[in-house]
């Protein structure tokens, strides 16, 4: 599997619902990208499909736009945003900071989105 199919994976299967109520509003107000408002909890769920921290993987958090964004960073330097087409600008990522998850095992939504990813049938192969 390589990271095209990965994205494809987790964002085939976002719907409106995991978004915080200020994104629902946007989504409902103006024509924007599918992935709009759903970078944390695509990170959070990359995170842990690709075994986070064991793996070198770290949260990432960055303001762009006027928004929060998240996103993932490895330890080799490699940058893994999923969510980046939400924006119309390039993200300067060296401006980012690594910060940890708001919650120590998988939010309510990431326990949701991680749940439709395995009842799609797709099988986790290594990227």
């Amino acid at each position: 599997m390589n990271w095209t199919q990965f994205r494809h994976i987790i964002i085939s299967n976002l719907t409106d619902e995991l978004l915080t109520p200020k994104y629902r509003q946007l989504k409902k107000t103006y024509c924007l990208p599918a992935t709009t408002g759903h970078c944390y909890i695509v990170s959070e769920v990359a995170y842990y499909l690709l075994d986070g921290k064991e793996e070198g993987w770290t949260p990432q958090y960055i303001k762009h736009e006027g928004n929060s964004h998240w996103f993932l960073k490895h330890t080799s330097g490699f940058i893994l945003d999923l969510t980046a087409d939400q924006f119309t600008t390039l993200i300067d990522y060296s401006k980012a900071k690594g910060k940890g998850f708001l919650t120590r095992i998988p939010s309510k939504r990431s326990k949701t989105l991680i749940r439709r990813i395995d009842e799609s049938g797709k099988l986790w192969l290594p990227i």
